[in-house]
């Protein structure tokens, strides 16, 4: 055999063995009257990104992992500042289900658990049918399945997708 063909061969049982990561757009939508929002997002104990400052009725797009875990976004009003959203109204997603319907199926949930500043909302962009409704928290005080419950008691709050490519589209004052 000849060292091209060889290594040609190599290549193909090294590609078939790798797993191929995309990425999936979040795009934030800034519906408020007067507020600014800075979206920020993180993975797990990964450090803080963040985009511009959205003015009211505009929109801004970034990207994150296929295998984005224990994902984080919000938007910093300087009310709400912190690195990992603490006090602020959630959107928590992750890529990594193992085990959940699908090996890498988003679950997701917009959460008010702790000191919520605004209303949100999340759903799915290019979904298709395998997909669960999006949930949204339409005031601060949301306290219905449409948004966060405790876990013990959530009934519905969670949404999942199972359809490859699926993006996300997170509102804040939906």
């Amino acid at each position: 055999m000849q060292l091209p063909s060889i290594l040609a061969l190599a290549f193909v049982i090294f590609a078939s063995f790798t797993q191929v990561l995309g990425f999936h757009e979040i795009r934030f939508r800034n519906n408020c009257a007067t507020k600014r929002f800075t979206p920020r997002w993180k993975a797990g104990f990964s450090g803080t990104s963040s985009g511009p400052s959205l003015a009211p009725q505009t929109t801004w797009s970034s990207f994150v992992p296929e295998k984005w875990v224990a994902g984080r976004a919000w938007g910093d009003d300087d009310k709400c500042n912190n690195a990992d959203g603490t006090g602020c109204t959630l959107f928590e997603c992750t890529f990594s289900n193992f085990g959940y319907n699908s090996t890498t199926s988003p679950l997701c949930l917009a959460s008010i658990a702790s000191s919520p500043q605004v209303g949100m909302s999340f759903s799915w962009i290019n979904s298709g049918a395998g997909c669960q409704g999006g949930k949204r928290c339409s005031t601060a005080s949301c306290l219905d399945t449409g948004g966060w419950l405790p876990p013990d008691s959530c009934n519905g709050c969670l949404s999942q997708c199972n359809t490859g490519g699926v993006d996300m589209l997170v509102t804040f004052c939906p």
